[in-house]
């Protein structure tokens, strides 16, 4: 019975800070986005995945979190293309096709 008692209280710990840790989630995909949006790359991967690695429990924040590394990547990768020559094209520019098929396919499986 203590141990049930323990389990719920922590149970309703984690429910009630909830909120706050889709607050702080959403900034830190702001900030991603941000830099996603000057080209700032790593920066911007950084935020994501330290967002998901923080708050766990933000379930849809971490959702939109995936879907923005996708284009993170993405964006990466043809921004690469503008210098790259030979093998090193080719190999990102199949990477940047990869990550828009995903992108695709990832929005149709949200949209179900």
């Amino acid at each position: 019975m203590k141990h049930l008692l323990t389990i719920f209280t922590l149970l309703l710990l984690c429910a009630c800070g909830g909120g706050d840790a889709n607050q702080k989630a959403s900034r830190m995909l702001s900030d991603a986005r941000f830099a996603l949006k000057y080209g700032h790359y790593s920066e911007a991967r950084d935020s994501i995945l330290s967002l998901r690695q923080k708050y766990p429990t933000a379930i849809e924040v971490r959702r939109q979190a995936i879907l923005l590394l996708d284009s993170v990547e993405m964006a990466a990768a043809a921004d690469s293309l503008k210098n790259a020559q030979g093998e090193e094209w080719e190999r990102l520019h199949i990477k940047q096709q990869f990550f828009e098929r995903k992108l695709l396919e990832d929005k149709k499986k949200d949209a179900e």
